[in-house]
């Protein structure tokens, strides 16, 4: 509770079901409106809260002071020239000026402007109501939220993800008062729908979530997650213990606004189909849980999550059971029909799905995928055997024709991998038929072994170089076709299972592969400098999203070049010296010795002096750039032996040992000298300072 003239406010939009998938941006677009709103209205304010169930999106505001904060506004005037006559008096503009702004033009003062000197006020304007305020800034609110797909239901067009039916506004007791979508505002809520739909009065803000979850519903998601998963456990604990999905989880957290989980079974024979197919059946159908029996085996039993207190349980749960016991009778007929055809007939079936209509079939895919698995097992010496890896080809797609898959496409892969046991195929072969796919998300898991790996490779590096001799590079954040998860994929198995290769060359030559109308595509010119490109992009994000700094990785991946895609493998490696160097000791002299020798090198450029990075010793007149010479000898034939040994955290350390000798030069000698030859040498001295680091890092970029 807050006092005197500080309260707490509090916007609720309450609406039908909004899909799940909409509602956490909705909440991020709600809080960054609010910000900017208050921030540009000059209220200030404490801590904004965002909530959010299927049928409400939540705002509050700690500690909204009752006024805007005054502030002042210069208004400009004439011209000092216009403002008096020859005279000295104030001419009608002057006077017409002041009494605009309420004022005797004495009052007035003078403004020096680019343009001259202007009369000018200085005009005091009173903070405003917070409640006056609040009137424009919440219909805003509201007005701003987008959606993916919006909805018109009502007379004056108003657009939202699912029609508005209440919305309360309160600042402290009083009802912000506005109309939208032709609901009133007020200071009155509905419960939990399928429960008690009766009105509830908010009397304050800082009432509200208790008083909502007094009438069953939990409005802070966080707080409805936690009793998700503390439910569904204690449904579960006699039975066994609930299998982890957390994505279920924060799915079913924006299906329901009170969760109460009911127990339910299916028939025991239904346990003959693979775990993978039970699971999926009971996740789409009615987003439950599976379980695991006290042995830790899987069991017939299931977890779904009712919307509303532990009334009619019974009845909900024989609901349940009803609908997964029809979606496991349909799985159990698609499995067993698959089964019964067998892989040779969905090979040829293949032949028949169009991939995209300008690339061709998925059967001409797979026969692409085999000559460039073929390419990087030999050019990579990765000793795959060709008969298993042409087999694992031919099998990667067999389940796109599939009954189960066509029913549940999530079990692309899988269902490859299951049904190519069942045939008797070699156990790496199946599993590089799954694993192929991943990683499926940019943090999933990377292919198990070398055969996955190199079947995952062929795949992603086909699709991405079709994509892009048609012209379809993402751009933004809109990726249709898939192409950055394809790239940040290619990218992040390459690093793991090719970390010493070059593969700038064979990327190259995968473009010889596409079909002729693809590779004659006006739009495939500079397709693989532009795809090698965009896998440094992909590079630069990956290592961003893991916790490193931007220069950081843009140091270690400027020095590399991003026209080659060469040892990305030890990106990280270097990565990691280069942060344990800064955290380690002084960081920021090493930085500052090679940005000022970048500087001078720079500047020598420009004077068009050719620098040959080539030192002659019998130029080296002070005693001073002699012992950097020699110091810097020495330092580069070590650096050389600890970047073949991947000994990268060493190399900063060589810096250090040279500093003195850097110091002393810099003290005692002038680079720029009258003598054009000596100035080149010593600039060229420099130039090999710097070119002891060159494919290491970029000092340059390094903001230290």
């Amino acid at each position: 509770m807050v006092d005197g003239n500080i309260k707490n406010a509090l916007l609720e939009i309450g609406a039908e079901e909004i899909p799940s998938s909409y509602i956490e941006p909705a909440l991020k677009q709600i809080e960054d409106y609010a910000l900017k709103a208050f921030n540009t209205s000059g209220l200030k304010h404490g801590v904004l809260k965002t909530y959010a169930t299927p049928r409400r999106l939540v705002l509050i505001v700690e500690n909204l002071e009752e006024k805007s904060d005054d502030k002042t506004e210069e208004v400009l005037g004439p011209s000092l020239n216009a403002a008096k006559d020859a005279h000295g008096k104030y001419t009608r503009a002057a006077v017409g000026f002041a009494l605009k702004n309420g004022v005797i033009p004495e009052k007035l003062a003078v403004k020096t402007t680019e343009k001259g000197d202007y009369l000018f006020f200085v005009k005091k304007i009173k903070g405003e109501k917070t409640e006056k305020l609040l009137v424009a800034i919440f219909p805003e609110i509201i007005k701003n939220i987008s959606f993916p797909k919006i909805m018109i239901w009502e007379e004056s067009g108003f657009k939202f993800a699912r029609p508005v039916r209440n919305i309360v506004a309160l600042y402290g007791k009083k009802v912000i008062k506005f109309k939208i979508a032709d609901v009133n505002s007020s200071n009155w809520t509905v419960g939990l729908h399928t429960y008690d739909n009766s009105r509830i009065k908010i009397d304050l803000p800082e009432k509200y979530l208790l008083a909502m979850k007094n009438k069953s519903v939990i409005v802070d998601q966080n707080e409805r997650r936690e009793e998700i998963k503390r439910s569904i456990k204690y449904a579960a604990e006699n039975i066994g213990s609930v299998i982890p999905d957390e994505e279920l989880v924060d799915k079913v957290n924006y299906l329901v606004e009170y969760p109460s989980a009911v127990l339910c079974a299916f028939n025991r024979k239904y346990l003959d189909l693979p775990q993978e197919i039970l699971t999926v059946c009971m996740r789409k159908s009615q987003k439950s849980f599976a379980i695991n029996d006290e042995n830790g085996k899987f069991s017939n039993y299931f977890i779904s999550v009712k919307n509303g207190v532990s009334k009619y349980q019974e009845t909900a749960k024989e609901g349940y059971e009803k609908v997964v016991a029809a979606r496991l009778a349909d799985a159990e007929f698609f499995y067993s029909n698959d089964l019964k055809k067998g892989l040779g007939i969905n090979i040829e079936k293949l032949k028949g799905i169009v991939f995209h209509k300008e690339i061709g079939t998925v059967y001409e895919k797979i026969e692409r995928i085999k000559q460039i698995a073929t390419l990087f097992n030999e050019e990579f010496d990765m000793r795959i055997d060709g008969s298993a890896l042409e087999r694992a080809v031919m099998l990667s797609k067999v389940d796109l024709t599939s009954e189960m898959v066509f029913e549940y496409p999530e079990l692309q892969g899988v269902m490859g991998r299951i049904y190519a046991l069942k045939s008797g195929e070699n156990a790496d072969v199946a599993s590089s038929v799954e694993q192929h796919y991943w990683p499926l998300v940019t943090s999933g898991k990377l292919p198990l072994h070398p055969m996955a790996s190199l079947l995952s490779l062929a795949d992603k590096i086909d699709t991405l170089t079709a994509f892009f001799s048609i012209g379809l590079e993402p751009s933004g954040s809109a990726d249709p076709y898939g192409v950055k998860r394809a790239g940040t994929g290619f990218v992040k198995v390459a690093m793991n299972e090719l970390p010493k290769c070059d593969l700038t060359g064979v990327v190259g030559r995968v473009f010889e592969f596409l079909p002729e109308n693809v590779k004659n595509n006006p739009k495939s010119k500079d397709a693989c400098e532009r795809l090698i490109k965009f896998f440094w992009q992909r590079i630069e994000n990956i290592f961003e999203s893991e916790g490193y700094n931007s220069d950081e990785v843009k140091a270690v991946i400027n020095a590399v070049g991003i026209n080659k895609l060469k040892y990305i493998g030890s990106l990280r490696t270097k990565l990691e010296a280069l942060r344990n160097a800064d955290r380690e000791g002084d960081f920021s002299f090493v930085v500052a010795i090679f940005k000022r020798i970048n500087n001078i090198i720079s500047q020598a450029k420009k004077q068009n002096i050719g620098i040959s990075g080539v030192v002659n010793e019998d130029l080296l007149a002070e005693n001073a750039e002699k012992a950097l010479y020699t110091a810097a000898k020495k330092a580069k034939a070590e650096i050389e032996n600890c970047v073949s040994a991947n000994e990268y955290g060493r190399v900063f350390g060589k810096v250090s040992e040279i500093k003195p000798a850097i110091d002393s030069f810099f003290e005692k000698v002038m680079v720029m000298a009258e003598d054009e030859t000596i100035k080149l040498n010593r600039v060229s001295l420099l130039s090999y300072i710097k070119n002891m680091f060159a494919g290491f890092v970029d000092f340059s970029v390094l903001r230290r």
